[in-house]
């Protein structure tokens, strides 16, 4: 099963409360099917990530909780150490921050501020 619309999320919701060991197959051979779909250096990689993300499910009290977690693993892997956010400014700075200046379009945008999580 697809999920490209309201839709179909729709049918999803319907078949995890109706069936929810269907529910589950169908959920697995989606993240499959995509995983595949991917570039085969990528596919070893994608594996782990889903493989922490059940982790996380099945650890989890409850759906929210879950949510939030992967959520928050997401942030960390975005602001936190070794992050998406400091490979960016690492690039920036290479060579003296000319190099990666000069490759970038020269358009004028929008800037838009990330705030990092607060820890509670």
């Amino acid at each position: 099963m697809e999920m490209n619309s309201i839709a179909d999320w729709e049918e999803w919701v319907k078949l995890a409360r109706q069936n929810p060991e269907k529910f589950e197959r169908e959920r697995k051979a989606a993240i499959e099917e995509l995983i595949m779909s991917q570039p085969a250096q990528y596919r070893h990689r994608s594996r782990q990530l889903q493989w922490k993300i059940d982790a996380v499910r099945r650890t989890s009290p409850n759906a929210l909780s879950s949510c939030i977690r992967i959520h928050d693993m997401l942030m960390d892997s975005f602001y936190g150490p070794n992050g998406l956010l400091q490979a960016i400014n690492l690039l920036g700075n290479a060579d003296g921050g000319e190099a990666a200046r000069t490759s970038c379009p020269t358009k004028a945008g929008r800037c838009i501020e990330f705030h990092k999580k607060k820890s509670s």
